[in-house]
């Protein structure tokens, strides 16, 4: 009897580790980078604890059920009043995959952490400009996503210079070394959503090219600005695709070029 508890204390942490092992979180269906880097373009830091150098982090409760649909948001901590609703904005944004328990979907109770760091965030955006397009209407704020054909406006790219997105790729796209090295050449799809301030979200890879060319797809997907669609005379949240190609041509790859 003496050797029955340990070997029972035993049999309990290694049964609770299995089921541990079983259990995958939900996770935002970008992936965690870029969803990161959606947050650190988007955040807008509040004035007051910017200038006081305030940092902290404000973490969001809400349930994910086993088809992705979170709800039942609930703020569970916060470094400051003025950055809750900010933070609160921007996690609300966020489509998940369900969690997996044995392997299927399943609902599961979760928390996600906004980091407000006002160093990081006066470093970004000094070395960057935020481009804001003109926005007229107001926005609707049901958080709900409109297909193509439900909108009366859809969303367009906004360039402040007047250019249109074609323009854009070609002159910002920096061909990577490994697909150079490689000759990797195709076409990057993505789908994405346009939020109601012309920001862009939940960036997901829906065709694949591979040698660095996926990320350069994301990064100028992330870097463009929308005027939002339209839906009932309001800025709506609409589901969208952009092709990117790569497209190596003729051109020397020691020329020093974007391709």
């Amino acid at each position: 009897m003496r050797h029955t508890r340990p070997l029972f204390i035993l049999f309990v942490l290694f049964y609770g580790l299995q089921i541990k092992a079983q259990v995958a979180l939900p996770e935002p269906i970008a992936g965690t980078a870029i969803t990161k880097q959606y947050i650190t373009q988007n955040l807008i830091y509040p004035a007051s604890d910017l200038e006081q150098g305030n940092s902290g982090k404000v973490v969001i409760g809400f349930h994910v059920d086993a088809q992705g649909d979170a709800s039942q948001y609930v703020v569970k901590s916060s470094f400051s009043d003025a950055a809750t609703p900010i933070a609160l904005h921007l996690v609300k944004t966020i489509l998940w995959k369900p969690a997996l328990i044995s392997g299927l979907p399943s609902d599961y109770d979760f928390a996600y952490e906004v980091d407000f760091h006002a160093k990081s965030y006066k470093r970004y955006w000094k070395r960057r400009e935020r481009l804001v397009a003109p926005l007229t209407l107001d926005a609707d704020t049901s958080y709900k996503i409109y297909e193509y054909k439900q909108l009366e406006e859809v969303a367009k790219p906004y360039f402040a210079d007047g250019s249109n997105m074609g323009q854009y790729i070609v002159n910002n796209m920096q061909f990577p070394a490994e697909a150079k090295e490689r000759e990797i050449q195709g076409t990057v799809r993505l789908s994405f959503v346009v939020e109601t301030d012309g920001s862009v979200s939940n960036i997901v890879i829906l065709n694949s090219v591979g040698g660095g060319c996926d990320n350069e797809a994301v990064r100028l997907l992330q870097e463009t600005v929308w005027i939002p669609a339209e839906k009932n005379g309001k800025y709506v949240r609409s589901n969208n695709m952009q092709d990117i190609t790569f497209s190596i041509g003729n051109r020397n790859f020691q020329d020093g070029n974007s391709y």
